[in-house]
């Protein structure tokens, strides 16, 4: 929760004699340039499994903001010696405290009562918390959750609840109008639509891409309406300069459409979260959004990718589907890794972490039918086979340290994300960081 305490930035991560912070580079960058930015604090460790897996993806937030916005980062090292740093470190975009200065870190942990890690405390322009729970954000909202005030996050929660209860008609109706157009001028009412699998396709006369893909969609729409399908295709034109050109274009279209320049198409291009064109949104049966953009399944597969549902790809390919079924999956958990790439199997999987005075203990569970490779980022650590136990949508993490203790930790799917627990390092004289579920 955020704390209404203010911190000076120059003060709160300096110590005697450094007014600076250090780039993976060596460079120093001075302290006073962060005021005024808002500034992530990021405990971490080597070490530590789930920070290992986090920080990839913190980086993939960090990357657009530093360049856009003003944001930093602050790494807080959990690490028992430099050398560990300096290797986790230089896969970091951000700043750090220099490694030695352990005054300035404990303090730091102790500040911010961080009793786990990996730990993203977000302070804004003027010094304030915005959040303590900035790993949480980071994985459930990526770049969205940014400046990660409440106001931001609850923003987010709105849209979010705004996404489960929408309806076809609450897509492409208005006050003041209830109907979609034919391409001979005819109006529709949206009602009709109910029950439906729709796609809205956004696109733009005239522009090489959108009118190249058109084609394929006309194609794709007719052999589907001749099985009987039961598919609509909307469109929405962004093009809002000559309504004539709109007109000419739509004739040549079998679907339907929203009117000219009508206040719903940029809205639903902002609402749904187009980016490019040109783009089809599924819209299922049921209103709610299936597929944020079908064209390139309908470009590779046409309509044998029907209904156009992410899922569906997996039926598709039956070269690729019988490979898989052939081989057995073996995803590689390995700290420091770009990504963390589990598959989605309903399984329970347990993972040993070993630090670099456990690197010769074998771990394992019954062999079923996932096979689990784990290496840790510690410069010593070996690579041990891993076998995992199946069973219902959970997946255990259990971190070593140092040879003396396991910490089980849990980590939680949610909307095909992977909430990271936490490490500790319990004889460590300096660092009391627990692991936290």
């Amino acid at each position: 929760m955020a704390s209404d305490a203010v911190h000076d930035i120059n003060s709160l991560v300096s110590s005697k004699g450094r007014d600076f912070l250090i780039r993976n580079n060596g460079d120093q960058v001075k302290i006073s340039s962060l005021v005024g930015k808002n500034v992530g604090l990021y405990f971490s460790a080597s070490w530590c499994i789930p920070c290992c897996l986090f920080t990839p993806k913190l980086a993939k937030v960090y990357e657009p903001l530093a360049s856009k916005s003003d944001f930093e980062v602050i790494f807080i090292s959990s690490d028992r010696d430099e050398n560990s740093f300096k290797e986790y470190f230089s896969k970091m975009p951000w700043l750090s405290i220099p490694f030695a200065d352990l005054e300035t870190k404990k303090s730091l942990k102790k500040l911010f009562n961080v009793n786990g890690i990996p730990h993203l405390v977000v302070l804004d322009a003027k010094g304030k918390v915005s959040t303590e729970e900035g790993v949480d954000l980071v994985v459930e909202y990526g770049v969205d959750a940014y400046p990660f005030t409440s106001q931001q996050i609850q923003s987010l929660i709105d849209k979010e609840a705004k996404k489960m209860n929408q309806t076809i008609s609450s897509l492409l109706g208005s006050t003041s109008r209830s109907y979609i157009l034919t391409n001979d001028g005819n109006q529709i009412p949206v009602s009709e639509l109910e029950g439906k699998l729709i796609g809205l396709y956004f696109s733009m006369h005239g522009h090489k891409l959108c009118d190249e893909f058109t084609q394929k969609l006309i194609e794709a729409y007719k052999k589907l309406k001749e099985k009987g399908e039961n598919f609509e295709i909307v469109l929405i034109s962004l093009d809002d300069k000559d309504e004539n050109l709109f007109k000419e274009a739509f004739k040549t279209m079998p679907w339907l459409a929203l009117p000219f320049k009508d206040e719903k198409c940029q809205e639903l291009k902002q609402y749904l979260e187009v980016s490019d064109i040109p783009s089809l949104v599924i819209i299922g049966t049921d209103g709610k959004t299936s597929n944020p953009n079908a064209v390139e399944l309908i470009k590779e597969h046409g309509i044998h990718a029907y209904p156009f549902a992410p899922k569906k790809i997996e039926g598709v390919d039956e070269v690729s589907n019988t490979k898989l079924e052939s081989e057995s999956p073996k995803p590689a958990l390995v700290c420091g890794a770009r990504d963390l790439d589990l598959e989605k199997n309903k399984g329970k999987v347990k993972v040993s972490c070993c630090s670099d005075e456990m690197s010769k203990m074998d771990k394992g569970t019954e062999k079923e039918k996932l096979n689990v490779t784990v290496s840790c980022c510690s410069g010593e650590t070996s690579k041990n086979e891993k076998e995992a136990e199946e069973e219902k949508s959970k997946v255990k993490v259990s971190c070593c340290s140092d040879g003396m203790s396991k910490n089980d930790e849990k980590v939680e799917e949610k909307k095909s994300k992977v909430k990271v627990s936490c490490c500790s390092s319990k004889n460590d004289k300096e660092e009391k960081d627990g692991c936290k579920g």
